[in-house]
């Protein structure tokens, strides 16, 4: 018997008492979907909470149980679900234009108000998924300099393409620390795509610098998360070593690629140059500046993105491929500017690093008085380690007691706390200090059954 399986079958008993109809729900997709579900990131044992609705900081599922939810998306609702502004700008445009492969007003004016917040943005393209967006920014850092390989950063999770499962969410870790071996995190990726990575440590400056050098002749880009958000355990980046990463590839004509997928928005309105005194060459934003509808984009250097991007590019040869039905959807952008509308009329990112410095206060607490876990995190983002230590990348993350974890976070969604074992949590707009509260207890009970 593993040490936690009396807590395991405790919590497991209450949430399948207050979930028949979830699990109802998902043993008949089970006969359509594989796993029951459209996504892999939607899966946790025993079966997931199915979700019928939500307002503001609070989702119901279809046994009409509410929840406090601290999931929101991944961090895509900012201001919390079926905000007033966005429903209404979506249902507006809705009856307007709702999808045209063609160019809109829409564009253009959302790329000029993300350049206004965020400068360094020159150029800007639309795209759907953070995935598709950070794709799209290693195919124009390998145009720009012609170069082929490119590195990231062992815990960083970077989306679903073949070149980025690679030493992110896998549980296997290979080579020292300071000069990590790739590990593949999904089977069918092919295994000439490990030759065409480059591995290297989160938050270890000396060693990532020194990688970069022996390599640099060959590297097109470094590609780094400034908050490492789901396989990275809600680890920020130390500003001296981001600074490091910055001097090393100004010096090697390297692209330093920011995914700001998650943290675009939510951690300032300037983007990580704000909190890491450090600007990119390229940003993949995505999630938030989609107000909860899909929505993505990736932009920086005019010079970068014209050569590949730009009328002369074809005579040059050096023309990227990048397009999509549904980029630039005028549904998403309509929604995304009234995120933006809220962000500068209301206190919405004052909110949320107060909530959020509260929780992760308030949950160290809690976890101080039971004598066990380390939280971690950066404005509204937050994570719980059962470490000695709070972690500072990926290996310390595994470190930690993982079966304690997943029973514990399982333990919450039974109480009413919708943080599953998946993801990091994030608080939203609509989100108050009693949700905190409810937390909190909710964790001092569950931690109150560990044997």
């Amino acid at each position: 018997m593993r040490r936690h399986d009396p807590l395991r079958r405790k919590v497991e008993a209450r949430y399948r008492e207050r979930t028949g109809g979830s699990r109802t729900l998902w043993e008949e997709s089970s006969a359509v979907l594989p796993m029951g579900v459209s996504g892999a990131a939607k899966f946790y044992e025993p079966y997931p909470v199915a979700l019928a609705g939500g307002h503001g900081g609070r989702v119901t599922d279809v046994d009409g149980n509410e929840y406090v939810d601290f999931l929101m998306g991944a961090g895509s609702s900012l201001l919390g679900h079926c905000h007033p502004a966005v429903v209404a700008a979506v249902r507006e445009q809705a009856g307007q234009l709702a999808t045209v492969l063609a160019p809109t007003p829409q564009e253009a004016r959302f790329a000029e108000r993300l350049r206004d917040l965020m400068p360094y943005l020159e150029r800007v393209r639309f795209a759907n998924t953070g995935s598709e967006a950070v794709r799209t920014a290693l195919r124009v850092a390998r145009a720009a300099t012609g170069r082929t390989r490119y590195a990231k950063f062992e815990g960083n999770f970077h989306g679903s393409d073949d070149y980025f499962l690679v030493s992110g969410g896998s549980r296997r870790v290979a080579g020292d620390p300071g000069r990590p071996m790739p590990v593949f995190d999904s089977a069918g990726v092919p295994d000439r795509i490990a030759t065409e990575v480059l591995v290297l440590p989160y938050n270890d400056a000396q060693n990532a610098v020194s990688l970069i050098s022996e390599h640099a002749s060959e590297l097109a880009a470094v590609v780094m998360e400034p908050v490492a958000f789901s396989t990275g355990g809600a680890v920020a980046a130390d500003r001296d070593f981001a600074r490091a990463v910055r001097r090393i590839t100004d010096r090697h004509g390297i692209v330093l690629i920011f995914d700001e997928v998650v943290t675009c928005l939510r951690l300032g309105t300037g983007g990580a140059p704000g909190y890491l005194g450090v600007t990119p060459d390229l940003s993949c934003l995505g999630k938030a500046i989609g107000g909860g509808l899909p929505l993505s984009a990736l932009g920086g250097r005019a010079d970068i993105m014209e050569e590949v991007l730009g009328p002369d590019s074809v005579a040059r040869g050096s023309r990227i491929f990048h397009s999509g039905t549904f980029t630039g959807n005028p549904l998403s952008l309509a929604a995304g500017t009234a995120v933006l509308d809220v962000l500068e009329a209301e206190p919405v990112l004052e909110h949320l690093d107060c909530l959020g410095g509260r929780l992760l206060s308030t949950l160290q607490e809690v976890l101080d008085s039971h004598r066990m876990g380390q939280m971690s995190g950066f404005g509204s983002i937050f994570q719980l380690h059962f470490t000695d230590a709070p972690p500072r990348n990926r290996r310390e993350v595994l470190a930690g007691d993982h079966d304690l974890l997943t029973a514990v976070l399982l333990g919450l969604c039974a109480h009413g706390m919708l943080w599953p074992p998946v993801h990091p949590g994030v608080v939203a707009y609509g989100h108050t200090e009693a949700d905190i509260d409810l937390l909190a207890a909710a964790l001092d009970t569950v931690l109150g059954m560990v044997a």
